[in-house]
């Protein structure tokens, strides 16, 4: 089936008409979200339905460079991940290397401080992949606890938090297998993107209950933080410099802004090309933030230089239909 075709039948069942038009432009002011009933939930967002998953793939054996910082892009449509040198955004590269999830629905992607690589595998597989530092094949999976995963971040003690449909959140200490906590309840329905703040506070959007909810470091139970403007949030990232949190809402053509903390309307609102989808802030020592935000409506990835609200780069040279990202350094100390 061709890639346009299925694309429409993933979001036309999903959300319904979008009606998703115009350029990137920035907004100082939020912008409403659409009203629930104009969209129709069928479970997990844009996950292929059977008969149109391709053949499934072995993954692939090889090696990349961790001492740069890199763009991993999880690609539905082909079924992998896609690794970029960020330093060469703005020239449209080619992936630096590319390899194959096994099930073909690369979804939230995490990195511990040893550069271990967790991709949320949704269709099939249903499990979490790991690879280790630097390479393309696979090396362990976590299924216990696992269900229809979606989202995936890791603290600065390697705790492992993954969000799965429906509305559960599991914690898995590094090296393990078994959730050392299972998180439900709170008002959450279909939790999604996760992010970390410099504290260890985990926030989760939430697309089912058009909410972001907010899980206290070493907590058990999430808190609404009664964002405004949000449509439907998939994707969170948070910039530890500013204390910025960045949305990307599937109802709405939107990337929310809001000051953790501060109020809870958002302090800038982003108009996007057509469905902005995944997200990801990479924070190094220096806490100097680049956002990086896929649309899986233009197959294209963007992104932001610290400070800015207009993409310096448009990345679209090996994209298909991008439902994962993760921009880091493989090497690094966390904040």
């Amino acid at each position: 089936m061709e890639k346009r075709t299925r694309n429409a039948l993933v979001i036309v069942a999903l959300f319904g008409a979008a009606g998703c038009s115009g350029g990137m432009t920035s907004q100082s002011s939020a912008v409403p979200s659409q009203a629930a009933s104009a969209f129709v939930h069928t479970g997990v967002p844009f996950a292929v339905p059977a008969p149109y998953i391709v053949a499934r793939h072995e993954p692939a054996s090889g090696t990349y460079k961790t001492n740069r910082s890199l763009v991993f892009e999880g690609d539905q449509d082909e079924e992998s991940v896609n690794i970029y040198q960020d330093a060469d955004l703005a020239q449209n590269p080619a992936p630096i290397a590319t390899f194959h999830v096994a099930a073909g629905c690369p979804y939230g992607m995490a990195m511990d401080q040893h550069a271990t690589l967790y991709v949320v595998d949704n269709c099939g597989g249903n499990d979490v992949e790991e690879y280790a530092k630097g390479s393309t094949t696979l090396k362990a999976t976590i299924t216990d606890g696992i269900s229809n995963p979606l989202g995936a971040a890791v603290d600065k003690n390697n705790t492992l938090y993954v969000t799965n449909y429906p509305a559960a959140i599991t914690e898995y200490a590094y090296g393990t297998s078994t959730p050392s906590k299972t998180i439900t309840g709170g008002g959450m329905e279909d939790p999604f993107g996760e992010a970390l703040d410099s504290s260890g506070n985990l926030y989760i959007a939430d697309f089912g209950a058009d909410a972001v909810f907010e899980l206290a470091a070493g907590g058990s139970s999430v808190t609404n933080l009664n964002l405004q403007g949000l449509g439907e949030p998939l994707g969170l990232a948070i910039d530890r410099k500013t204390g910025y949190l960045w949305e990307t809402g599937g109802s709405g053509n939107i990337i929310n802004i809001y000051q953790l903390g501060g109020s809870t309307s958002p302090i800038e609102t982003i108009t996007g090309d057509g469905f902005p989808y995944a997200i990801s802030l990479e924070y190094r020592g220096e806490l100097k933030g680049e956002v990086v935000e896929s649309d899986i409506d233009t197959d294209a990835v963007y992104a932001f230089a610290d400070g800015s609200y207009t993409p310096y780069a448009t990345l679209t040279n090996g994209i298909e239909l991008p439902t994962g990202l993760l921009v880091i350094k493989p090497v690094f100390t966390r904040p």
